[in-house]
């Protein structure tokens, strides 16, 4: 909001410079991704069940159920539920699939002391409260300040009430606090170029994509380090049984170049990939061994481009909290022996996306992602 008016000025300008009058005819230039995906919605089961919901739903639209999250139901592309009752107090949330399968992936116990490292805007966070069912306790921590206030309105709709916001750096959190000591599970959802919602904000219409350039590499490896420095951390958690790493990125430098410099530290750690999600066909590009256990989601395909890697203890005694959908895979090899003996780096790995400056902007209120 804070730049709109140079946003519409440069609307203008390109109007003027394409020879049309509508931001439609603009478009209309353009050959637009495909994004006429489903409507997902997400049922915040603190606050109603998901037969409830569905049958509420079904009043006015055709819903059905997703056949992989049992908290998630489908309705028709371009659905429009914003002003809905069920989102205005809470009980269901608009989120994508692939946003929703983060926490389901890390699977948390009822009762288990949970780290979110990179909370804001929350939506992750009050799943994850849902599958506690208010039980154990999540903390909730929150670099910058300004997005505070959207992370605590968003735990205000959802119900919770075992959710601690902390208004920090992740990586400023000793490992070896006491009050960390008990902590089983971290999300880590770090900052990233947010190239998988690229489509659904219309940012083929940009300027740096009309005329063909590449992403800002400086930018992505500066996001790729920050990163890997970030579930290095993450690792150093004593009590800590899973991890899981997200990103709304198709990078491959914010992905599986991340987690395959991260390997040998996570071995070393006592960790190893798991596989979430078994039966998902979309898996991690083919760049290591293991790659296979990674989580994708294809824009073209889903809507919107996601990664997911979850790690988990080799030792952890599990009493049913591990994911039923999940394969624990080894990774000893020796691929990962000899990066021991390597100086670990993430390697660049270039990639025809365009800048992605503005991406945090919005021009009207329809381009903004879900």
């Amino acid at each position: 909001m804070r730049h709109q008016d140079a946003l519409r000025s440069t609307l203008k300008q390109l109007l003027l410079q394409r020879n049309v009058k509508t931001v439609k005819q603009l478009i209309a230039l353009h050959q637009v991704p495909d994004v006429s995906v489903p409507r997902y919605v997400r049922v915040n089961t603190l606050k109603l069940d998901v037969d409830s919901a569905l049958l509420e739903l079904q009043k006015n639209y055709s819903v059905q159920k997703d056949h992989l999250l049992p908290d998630l139901l489908i309705l028709p592309p371009g659905t429009d539920l914003h002003d809905h009752p069920l989102v205005k107090n809470g009980s269901i949330f608009l989120q994508g699939k692939a946003s929703s399968m983060a926490a389901p992936a890390l699977s948390p116990e009822p009762g288990w002391e949970v780290l979110d490292a990179c909370a804001a805007p929350g939506n992750k966070t009050v799943h994850l409260a849902a599958l506690m069912k208010r039980k154990g306790k999540i903390i909730a921590c929150e670099l910058q300040r300004e997005r505070i206030k959207r992370l605590k309105d968003t735990i205000k709709l959802s119900g919770a009430s075992n959710i601690q916001v902390l208004n920090d750096d992740f990586l400023n959190q000793n490992p070896k606090d006491p009050s960390y000591s008990k902590v089983k599970a971290i999300l880590l959802d770090p900052s990233c170029s947010g190239s998988g919602t690229a489509a659904s904000r219309l940012d083929h219409l940009l300027p740096s994509k009309a005329a063909g350039q590449d992403t800002d590499t400086e930018r992505l490896n500066k996001l790729a380090t920050f990163q890997r420095k970030a579930l290095q951390h993450a690792l150093l958690f004593p009590a800590v049984e899973r991890i899981v790493y997200s990103t709304c990125s198709i990078n491959q430098i914010e992905n599986e170049d991340v987690i395959k410099s991260v390997l040998p530290i996570a071995e070393s750690n006592g960790f190893q990939l798991a596989k979430p999600f078994p039966e998902w066909q979309c898996r991690g590009l083919p760049v290591f061994e293991g790659s296979e256990c990674l989580v994708r989601t294809d824009p073209a395909k889903h809507g919107e481009g996601f990664f997911i890697a979850l790690f988990t203890r080799k030792d952890a005694n599990f009493s049913g909290g591990s994911n039923k959908n999940e394969t624990r895979i080894s990774h000893s090899t020796p691929e990962i022996k000899n990066a021991r003996r390597k100086k670990k780096r993430v390697p660049f790995v270039s990639t025809n996306l365009f800048k992605m400056w503005l991406y945090d902007s919005t021009i009207v209120k329809s381009w903004r992602s879900n």
